[in-house]
């Protein structure tokens, strides 16, 4: 950066007697290029209000409602058309050039008005309409759009003239250039240090957009985290009373002198099936903080693969007695070890709640749609209530059935694994013969990602 400003200090000096050599000729050029923009207006002003007025547009249109019978009016008026936007075009350009708001939106839009109603004055006596009735069809109230023309010629004419004086002075004033050129070497410097200033400030912005991007999202994982687990813990600490106040209650029984060897035999089985409950809720919430609080190490997963990996290998254990249908499942972006874990607890939950008489039938789905991959998985199990639909996704809770044999967390961990990999997962409430959960993740689109080995 020092250097550039050395070199600048150089360049003053230097620009300073280039310049006072230059400004003659530059300023000379520029008075003549204005003078040129004058003419050009005040001719093409000139020009388009004959091509719109007298002789030009609206008086060939008028002939065209009153004498059918001279179609060349049409032609006629559809040139001065063209010819007039061809012209305001150019003066607009003009204006723009020298850096005048104004323009020609009333004049732009009575000749685009009349062009169009050619065809409305030609199909009208074709159809043997009368006049009067084909000019109240296509009549155009045109009295903004003449005073328009004189406004903007007026007031672009005047602007160049203005800056032509200003040119004009300032050539008067050459003799305080080199002093104005030094200043704007100063301001030149200034503006160096400016700009990488700014490079700075924008590189400065961009890390910390970046940094509370990051926080914004670990704060949203964290609340989520603790929010479930405040919900699990408070549910693991209500299942856990129950066996605790158990094996307090058989100990004191079993402490009694006066209880019979039997009797006390009996208490020390119900305290050993007590804390065998306890230790499998206590696994059952290591479990759960290992798999459903956990980073998702994200990859594109071929789901197609791992879902047929998972079937394969329970279809070993029993072709005939379950049978599985697989869709194209698309890739998704995930951890694959937890989406296994979310797909393998969802399979679990299909063949433990079917009927014994009956062969369990899956039915693993999937699409995409807004920019999310779609999964479901359905059975023709005992199904779910649908007033059970948020209780099933609670730690420890199940719709029904309670006697059989798990933890009830599975379907919890999977609502956990998919929430934190930004997703959903639901009950279709709607599907009457047995379950079917859907879950959807953000869509695997990225061509940087690679298939997980």
């Amino acid at each position: 950066m020092r250097r550039r400003f050395k070199i600048a200090i150089l360049a003053i000096p230097v620009g300073t007697l280039i310049t006072h050599a230059a400004v003659g000729a530059w300023q000379s050029g520029n008075v003549s290029n204005l003078r040129d923009d004058v003419r050009i207006v005040v001719n093409d002003g000139l020009r388009l209000e004959s091509e719109i007025g007298y002789g030009g547009l609206i008086h060939n249109f008028k002939n065209a409602i009153l004498r059918p019978e001279e179609p060349e009016y049409i032609s006629d008026a559809a040139g001065n058309a063209q010819r007039a936007l061809e012209l305001i075009d150019s003066l607009e350009e003009i204006a723009r050039k020298e850096g005048v708001g104004v323009s020609l939106p009333e004049t732009r839009q009575m000749v685009l008005a009349y062009q169009s109603r050619l065809s409305e004055v030609e199909a009208a006596h074709a159809s043997g309409r009368p006049i009067a009735a084909v000019d109240n069809l296509v009549r155009f109230d045109d009295t903004m759009a003449i005073a328009e023309i004189t406004e903007f010629q007026s007031m672009l004419v005047e602007d160049i003239r203005n800056s032509i004086e200003f040119i004009e002075m300032s050539l008067l004033l050459t003799g305080f250039l080199i002093s104005m050129v030094a200043l704007a070497g100063g301001f030149f410097i200034f503006t160096l240090w400016q700009s990488e200033q700014r490079r700075i400030d924008v590189r400065e912005k961009a890390s910390a957009q970046r940094l509370l991007e990051k926080e914004r999202q670990h704060n949203a994982d964290l609340k989520r985290v603790n929010t479930s687990l405040q919900q699990f813990a408070g549910l693991a600490a209500h299942d856990l009373k129950t066996p605790a106040r158990q094996i307090l209650s058989f100990a004191e029984l079993a402490r009694d002198t006066e209880a019979l060897p039997k009797e006390r035999e009996s208490y020390l089985e119900s305290i050993r099936v007590s804390a065998s409950r306890m230790r499998v809720l206590v696994d059952t919430l290591l479990d759960f903080a290992r798999k459903g609080f956990a980073d998702p190490q994200k990859s594109l997963v071929d789901v197609q693969q791992l879902v047929r990996a998972l079937t394969d290998f329970r279809e070993q254990g029993g072709p005939d007695r379950t049978r599985i249908e697989i869709s194209d499942l698309p890739p998704a972006h995930a951890d694959q070890k937890l989406l296994e874990r979310v797909f393998d607890n969802l399979i679990q939950n299909a063949l433990k709640f079917v009927p014994e008489d009956t062969v369990p039938e899956i039915r693993i789905e999937g699409w995409k749609e807004n920019g999310r991959s779609f999964y479901s998985v359905t059975d023709n199990g005992i199904g779910v209530d649908p007033a059970h639909s948020e209780l099933i996704f609670m730690p420890f809770k199940r719709g029904r059935n309670n006697e059989l044999p798990g933890s009830g967390i599975g379907l919890s961990l999977a609502k956990s694994i998919i929430e934190g990999h930004g997703g959903r997962i639901r009950l279709d409430p709607d599907y009457k013969h047995g379950a079917r959960f859907v879950f959807w993740l953000p869509a695997a689109e990225s061509p940087n990602l690679t298939i997980a080995s």
